[in-house]
């Protein structure tokens, strides 16, 4: 679709006016464009959602082949960030050793979490923070490779 400067203009206004709508005008604008709920109830959502069908009712949408190319793109990123994220399950009884400011400490892998001073946490990051007193992560601080 050709895009002229009076229609381009038209579309900035309505995008722009969209940020001073209240809660109850923006909703009322989100059911002229869509047959559904926002999927997120955020006010910043909606009006991105909402500017987004503007500028393509205004200028076009994109085409089915670049849609399909997204949707394949998205798989693949999706599939290759499954296989990096590994969790980190030591088994029980592993001994983690720190050296921190010239103190050793030494935490011990629970059935329940992690052992650390006679108390059990959930999580290194925990154990972390009670060490250094700033939030860490556990995984970083222990210098754990997953």
């Amino acid at each position: 679709m050709i895009s002229n400067t009076q229609n381009d203009l038209s579309i900035i206004k309505q995008i722009i006016a969209l940020q001073s709508m209240n809660e109850d005008s923006l909703r009322n604008m989100w059911d002229k464009f869509f047959d559904h709920k926002p999927e997120v109830s955020s006010h910043q959502h909606m009006i991105s959602k909402i500017a987004y069908k503007i500028q393509e009712l205004a200028y076009g949408g994109v085409d089915p082949a670049t849609e399909e190319k997204i949707r394949e793109q998205a798989k693949k990123t999706s599939l290759k960030n499954q296989k990096k994220k590994k969790k980190f399950q030591p088994q029980i009884g592993t001994k983690i050793v720190k050296e921190y400011h010239d103190k050793t400490y030494e935490v011990l892998v629970v059935d329940n979490g992690f052992a650390y001073e006679g108390d059990v946490f959930k999580s290194l990051s925990a154990i972390a923070n009670k060490i250094t007193g700033t939030k860490w992560n556990g995984l970083k601080f222990f210098g754990v490779n997953v």
